[in-house]
């Protein structure tokens, strides 16, 4: 994958663990601490897949998933959340923390393709 993965979690050192897992795996990551620095990420790199966070500051990160899913709909996601009552209507893939980086690995694998 010549586009980067873009990682957005409010815990900076979850989201800085969270880079080296995909970086010791083969891919390019770029990571955000908030809804809103995960927007302008967007922007500014080629971002292939997005991992996020669901509760951020600001905007939280399915609300983030809707706005770039607006812009390319084809952008693959991956939603991470502590909460067990959290549900997506949006029918996005759903890691609940904590998790294996094993499985976070796999989960990223098969949306990449």
């Amino acid at each position: 994958m010549d586009q980067a993965i873009l990682v957005a979690d409010d815990n900076p050192s979850f989201a800085e663990l969270l880079r080296a897992t995909l970086e010791e795996a083969g891919y390019e990551v770029v990571t955000a601490s908030t809804g809103l620095a995960a927007m302008a990420c967007m922007e500014k790199h080629d971002i292939g897949l997005a991992v996020l966070d669901v509760l951020m500051p600001g905007i939280s990160g399915d609300a983030v998933a809707e706005r770039l899913l607006r812009v390319n709909p084809d952008l693959p996601v991956l939603l991470m959340t502590g909460s067990a009552e959290f549900a997506t209507a949006s029918g996005l893939p759903v890691l609940k923390k904590p998790f294996p980086q094993e499985e976070f690995v796999a989960a990223v694998r098969r949306l990449a393709g």
